[in-house]
């Protein structure tokens, strides 16, 4: 899938999204339906199956691998499949790594990955069939764009991999809006920062490197190390190309960062480079921001001064609060993805191949700030979507009718509610990263009214302590009681409200 001339040029779309090409002769739709080879032909013809896929046609050659257009025999359901063109045992390896990756891989960022077996003895995988394009250039778009991508890569490294050949050419698109990371054919298991001799056990290590000139790092291209740092290089070369190499005031600073040649001087994580881009435009509006909200506190202040004097003085900071609350929040776009097996026989439910569909609806973001951030009096949420992102702590009295849902992501929350259920309906959906406690409640919280999701980092505390290190802490102090105990049945509740 690395030929992005495969789909042809196609002009700028008008949501803001990359260039993706239309349906048109040229195109990876009408090549499928036509079930004829183009004139690049591959080494196989049109109606060659392999497995429950038969190739209609071919799209592109990569180093390893050519891949085709094609549909499920049974269900006539479009693929794109990627065979291996190599006939070595370590091609052979290289090959079914990449595709059990693949299939690791649950964002909506990375192609859903539909099945992987080998027909005559050469190994191939299906997997979803996406359109080629062109990057945006508007700095709005630019910032969709890369929050994208950037949401890829962080899923590639928290499981310890890296993909080393971030390009505009390895990204696809869904939709005008929707771009897609492909092909893992490099992708790797990450080495220790400036020590490729201490890379995981049973992998060589190479004298030279690999990736796309350009886009790879100095370290990796010279000396083969890939690190997290590697990949954010390649970001933000990305990010140069959008603009043709002349990026805006508001993205130099961003991309001079990230492409540093020394990597300590790059950003460290994908969500910092994510953290600066979403605030790419602090500087240049955050002293009218700070004159304003001063401004109106000031008259907050006098107005009750001067209305009630002999109320105590600690009550102005009422409006003071409320205003902060809504310099926190903002009006957005708040995504979930549903999951769902279909069945590839009818009246089996395995095997299957899993489908995504992601929701989008109007809601309420909150940014936190990486800080504390405490309010004394009550919050009453309105009915509606609201997100709570991170990285930060919010200490509030958050509680609201039945018809709010509120997620979490890389953020704490404790709450300092004593409504129980049923007067507070809140629903919770822990996305990643989320530490929920319930400060002043011993439980009572109903099953329908908390999702964890898959991240591993979510806890759900009642009366717990107020940082996520602290209930770390008591867990491995309760694992080591628990190592100690000789009955199984007096084992120790750590995790409040089960």
């Amino acid at each position: 899938m690395r030929d992005r001339d495969a789909g042809g040029a196609a002009p700028e779309h008008p949501s803001g999204g990359g260039a993706v090409p239309p349906p048109g002769p040229d195109s990876i739709e009408s090549r499928c339906a036509s079930r004829a080879p183009v004139p690049q032909n591959g080494r196989f013809p049109a109606g060659t199956v392999f497995g429950d896929w038969r190739l209609t046609a071919f799209i592109g050659r990569g180093g390893s691998g050519e891949v085709y257009c094609a549909e499920h025999i049974a269900l006539g359901t479009p693929a794109a499949v990627k065979i291996l063109s190599r006939a070595e045992d370590r091609a052979k390896e290289r090959f079914a790594r990449e595709a059990k990756l693949l299939a690791k891989m649950k964002s909506p960022a990375f192609p859903r990955f539909y099945a992987y077996g080998a027909s005559g003895g050469v190994p191939y995988y299906a997997m979803e069939l996406l359109e080629p394009g062109d990057p945006p250039a508007d700095s709005g778009a630019v910032a969709r764009f890369m929050l994208g991508v950037c949401s890829a890569v962080a899923e590639l490294h928290s499981i310890g991999f890296v993909h080393r050949d971030i390009k505009p050419g390895n990204i696809l698109w869904r939709s005008p809006s929707e771009p897609v990371l492909a092909d893992l054919g490099l992708a790797r298991e990450a080495d220790v920062p400036g020590r490729p001799d201490l890379s995981r056990q049973g992998r060589p290590t190479v004298s030279g490197g690999a990736g796309t000139p350009g886009y790879g790092a100095p370290e990796q291209m010279e000396r083969g190390e890939a690190t997290a740092a590697s990949d954010i290089h390649a970001l933000g070369v990305l990010a140069d190309t959008c603009f043709g190499g002349k990026p805006p005031r508001a993205w130099k600073r961003i991309i001079e960062r990230a492409t540093s040649s020394i990597p300590g001087r790059r950003y460290q994580t994908v969500r910092s480079l994510v953290r600066a881009i979403r605030w790419r435009n602090l500087p240049a509006f955050a002293m009218s921001v700070f004159a304003v909200s001063s401004a109106a506190c000031a008259a907050v202040l006098c107005f009750s001064a001067l209305r009630t004097p002999n109320r105590p003085a600690e009550q102005p900071l009422d409006e003071v609060e409320a205003l902060r609350w809504r310099a926190m929040c903002s009006r957005g776009e708040i995504e979930s993805v549903e999951e769902r097996d279909e069945p590839v026989y009818p009246g089996r439910r395995y095997p299957a191949i899993v489908r995504r569909r992601t929701n989008r609806v109007e809601g309420i973001v909150v940014r936190l700030d990486a800080k504390t951030n405490v309010f004394a009096k009550p919050i009453r949420l309105k009915p509606g979507e609201y997100r709570i992102a991170g990285p930060g702590r919010l200490d509030a009295d958050l509680s609201g009718p039945t018809g709010v849902v509120v997620r979490l992501k890389d953020c704490i929350l404790n709450n300092m509610t004593e409504k129980p259920y049923p007067d507070n309906g809140i629903r919770y959906i822990l996305e990643d990263g989320a530490y929920l406690n319930f400060a002043r409640l011993d439980g009572g919280l109903p099953v329908k009214h908390v999702e964890t999701g898959d991240g591993a980092e979510n806890e759900i505390r009642f009366r717990g302590p107020t940082e996520i290190r602290s209930v770390r802490d008591l867990k491995l102090q309760s694992y080591r009681e628990m190592g100690n105990m000789e009955n199984a049945g007096n084992r120790p509740r750590y995790c409040s409200g089960n």
